[in-house]
């Protein structure tokens, strides 16, 4: 026959630390997750201010920005007295657009006495009329001799109503306007004789 359980006994005290274990296998990557869905539309930003107006751009005049010239040079000496010196053919580009012509070279007016001789241009055969003639008077009034006096000369002006296309700018001599006596008149002495064209934008209203 069994006997009765006995009673427990008292615990008994704490053992000593084990040695660590092994490492453990480095177990698989996860799978990776699945990409989650776009969220609502962000609110929509307040509108900016509108900014300053610029400056008006300035309006160039094409004529102004390209050059179109031409010189026609010569030395020799013309002692004509009246009639055509040279001409220079000026191809001009724009309608809307003037001719501005010089003449640089010797000129004399030769004789005793009063005497007047002018210079001065044609286009395609007349004298400017836009404003007015390109010219220039060469007066002598010596009271005995003849002075020979050769003296360099310069004369320039503007033409306004001149056609797009060719332009053949004409150099004459003749006499001056009024009752003046036409001169022994040369043109050209030991140096080069000029006549320069180009075409400029039209004068200001």
């Amino acid at each position: 026959m069994t006997g009765t359980r006995g009673l427990k006994g008292n615990p008994g005290s704490l053992g000593k630390n084990g040695a660590p274990g092994m490492m453990g296998i480095k177990g698989d990557k996860g799978h990776e997750g699945s990409r989650g869905s776009s969220g609502p539309p962000g609110i929509k930003g307040v509108k900016g201010e509108q900014g300053s107006k610029g400056e008006k751009e300035e309006i160039v005049n094409s004529a102004v920005s390209q050059t179109n010239w031409k010189q026609c040079v010569w030395k020799n000496a013309d002692s004509r007295d009246s009639g055509k010196i040279k001409d220079c053919l000026f191809n001009k580009i724009q309608s809307d657009t003037a001719i501005k012509v010089s003449f640089q070279g010797n000129t004399l007016v030769y004789g005793s006495s009063v005497k007047c001789n002018r210079w001065f241009f044609k286009f395609n055969g007349n004298e400017c009329s836009g404003p007015m003639t390109i010219e220039a008077a060469v007066y002598n009034n010596w009271p005995s001799g003849s002075p020979n006096l050769l003296h360099h000369r310069s004369f320039e002006g503007y033409c306004e109503n001149m056609p797009q296309g060719r332009v053949t700018v004409e150099l004459w001599v003749g006499q001056c306007h009024g009752s003046r006596t036409l001169g022994d008149a040369k043109t050209g002495w030991n140096s080069v004789s000029q006549i320069i064209i180009e075409e400029v934008s039209r004068a200001q209203s």
